[in-house]
């Protein structure tokens, strides 16, 4: 990979591949708002749009009624165990001793799942429904964390395989997200970025809140596997809220 060349290949290639990704939006992709509806750019305002954007998620979970608030609840304890990759990559170095090389073919094959995981994932949401699939892949989520609790890395590895769905978990939520925000007549720009400051904001305390259960954890109960119950019970959590509030 391109990590065994040298840091500096890496992050120019990341780089390039940014530029080339903002060039084509802003060469390429059209806006779809109607004229009528847009909003001119006021550079006073921005210094305020910026201050109130970290606090725009405390809408989607009080502002929109129920129904979007459960979604969006259920969004957050889905996206939560993304935020751990960092403290995951500390934990896999220091308790199961896996080497750079290692670890990044474990992400390269962790990509394919994914892959995987949407491509199935967005035919059986159609066949199965949204309550049904997001019961189903929250399950399979607990897989790669029970594997890895039991029999450390290997178990993980059959547990992300045998559990693939987890990778997708999101799919049926975010579809019945936007489904409800149509039905409630609210902005599908406005939900975005609501949801967007939502999914941010776990990403600011994500890695704190795992940090200390991997830390902290090890320190009170000599076990350094409590961040992987912690995400099996979140995926239990979402199961049972699938079951009692999707339709």
């Amino acid at each position: 990979g391109l990590a065994e060349v040298g840091l500096s290949v890496s992050y120019g290639m990341s780089a390039s591949l940014l530029a080339a990704n903002a060039l084509f939006v802003a060469v390429a992709l059209r806006e779809t708002l109607p004229p009528d509806n847009r909003v001119p750019f006021e550079a006073g305002r921005l210094p305020g749009l910026l201050l109130r954007s970290p606090l725009a998620c405390t809408r989607i979970l009080f502002g929109r009624g129920r129904e979007i608030r459960t979604l969006a609840l259920l969004l957050m304890l889905q996206s939560l165990p993304l935020s751990m990759d960092g403290i995951f990559q500390i934990f896999a170095r220091t308790e199961w001793d896996l080497s750079a090389k290692d670890y990044i073919s474990f992400v390269m094959a962790s990509s394919v799942v994914g892959i995987v995981a949407n491509m199935a994932g967005s035919r059986l949401v159609r066949v199965i429904g949204i309550r049904n699939y997001t019961a189903a892949a929250a399950l399979s989520y607990v897989l790669p964390w029970a594997g890895a609790v039991l029999f450390a890395f290997r178990g993980y590895l059959a547990g992300s395989a045998a559990g693939f769905l987890g990778s997708a978990q999101q799919l049926g939520v975010s579809a019945a997200l936007i489904a409800a925000g149509g039905r409630s007549g609210v902005p599908q720009g406005e939900l975005a970025g609501e949801r967007s400051s939502l999914l941010a904001l776990c990403g600011v305390v994500g890695p704190v809140w795992y940090g200390l259960l991997y830390v902290q954890g090890k320190k009170v109960t000599g076990s350094a596997h409590l961040m992987f119950v912690f995400n099996g019970l979140l995926a239990v959590g979402v199961f049972v809220m699938s079951r009692i509030h999707l339709s």
